[in-house]
C-alpha cells in the first residue's frame, strides 16, 4: 500500500511547491489535485456533499491542475503527481493528450491521469455541449488519447473526436502511457473500470465496500478478457 494526498491548491493555502516537497520528505507516494476551470455564478444542480447543495469556496479558486502538477514535479524527484480528477468531457481530447504526455515527460514518468465525466451541468455547458453523453464522450476521448500516446502518426474517426494522421509529441515516458484511473462510485463506475480503465479512484467509500467492489471489478475484467491484477485501486 502507498499513501498519497489529494488537496485543493488555492492562493489561500500552502504553496504547491512547499506542499510537494513536504509530501516527498515524508515518503508519500503521490499528490493529487482536482479541477473546476470555471464555476457559474448561478446554478441549479445540487452538490451532493453539502446540506445547501452549494459548492464549497475552494471549488471556485482552483488554478489549472496541469500547471499546478508541473510545479509540484519540478521541485521533487520521486513524488508522483495526479489529476484527481480531470474533467475530460470539458476538454479537447487532443490538447488533453498533449498535456498529459508533456507533464509525464517533464516529470520523468511520474504522472497519474485520474479522470471523471463531471456532474455540474451548468459548468460543462459553458465549455462543451457534452453533458447528456459525457460518459460515452469520455470513453471515446480516452481511446483517442491512447492512440496519440502510443502511435507515431495515428488517425481517429470517432463520433465526437476526429483527426487525420497526426504527430503528437513528446510521447509519455511511461509505457505504454500513464495509467488512466477512473473516478466514481456505483455499479456503472465499476463496469467502466473493468471494461477499459487502468485503475479506480473511489472517494468516500468504507473499506468493506471497496473490497466488494474490487471483487466485482475482478469478475467483470476476467469476463472481458482482461487481467484484473493490472487494474489498480487508488
Amino acid at each position: 500500500m502507498e499513501l498519497g494526498v489529494l488537496t485543493f491548491v488555492t492562493e489561500r493555502g500552502l504553496p504547491v511547491t512547499e506542499l510537494a516537497r513536504a509530501c516527498e520528505e515524508r515518503g508519500l507516494e503521490s499528490l493529487w489535485v482536482p479541477e473546476h476551470p470555471v464555476v457559474p455564478a448561478h446554478y441549479e444542480t445540487r452538490y451532493p456533499l453539502t446540506e445547501d447543495g452549494k459548492l464549497p469556496r475552494p471549488y471556485t479558486e482552483l488554478p489549472d491542475q496541469f500547471a499546478v502538477l508541473t510545479a509540484a514535479a519540478a521541485v521533487t524527484t520521486k513524488l508522483r503527481v495526479g489529476t484527481g480528477i480531470c474533467l475530460v468531457p470539458e476538454r479537447d481530447a487532443v490538447m488533453t493528450a498533449h498535456l498529459v504526455a508533456s507533464v509525464d515527460f517533464l516529470s520523468g514518468g511520474r504522472f497519474l491521469f485520474g479522470i471523471g465525466a463531471g456532474w455540474l451541468r451548468e459548468e460543462m455547458d459553458i465549455l462543451t455541449p457534452h453533458f447528456p453523453y459525457r460518459f460515452a464522450f469520455m470513453r471515446e476521448a480516452v481511446a483517442a488519447m491512447r492512440k496519440l500516446w502510443t502511435e507515431e502518426a495515428p488517425s481517429f474517426d470517432g463520433k465526437w473526436v476526429k483527426f487525420p494522421p497526426t504527430v503528437c509529441r513528446p510521447k509519455p515516458v511511461q509505457k505504454p502511457h500513464p495509467p488512466v484511473i477512473l473516478g466514481g462510485m456505483g455499479p456503472n463506475a465499476i463496469a467502466r473500470v473493468a471494461a477499459w480503465g487502468d485503475g479506480w479512484l473511489p472517494i468516500g467509500l468504507p473499506p468493506d465496500s471497496i473490497r466488494e467492489a474490487r471483487a466485482e471489478i475482478d469478475r467483470r475484467a476476467r469476463e472481458a478478457g482482461r487481467d484484473p491484477k493490472k487494474i489498480t485501486i487508488t
